[in-house]
């Protein structure tokens, strides 16, 4: 989880297959050059690709890359 600068708490998570994604969504994740995912009560956005190091980011990092990710709602 990371707080955006306006107070918004977003989820971050890879998009790897597991069940989780495929009863959220209506279509499946890739399965090869998976994004990175952001979810907040108001936008679900997905970067691609996703940093295969992105578990080692600091917040302000994620915040980074949140900023350049595409909604996908």
């Amino acid at each position: 989880m990371i707080v955006d600068e306006r107070g918004v708490e977003w989820e971050v998570y890879d998009e790897t297959w597991s069940i989780r994604l495929a009863l959220e969504w209506d279509h499946l994740p890739q399965v090869e050059n998976p994004g990175l995912i952001f979810v907040s009560p108001l936008d679900r956005r997905r970067l691609w690709p996703c940093p295969n190091d992105w578990r080692t980011f600091s917040d302000a990092e994620l915040i980074r890359l949140l900023e350049k990710a595409r909604s996908v709602l």
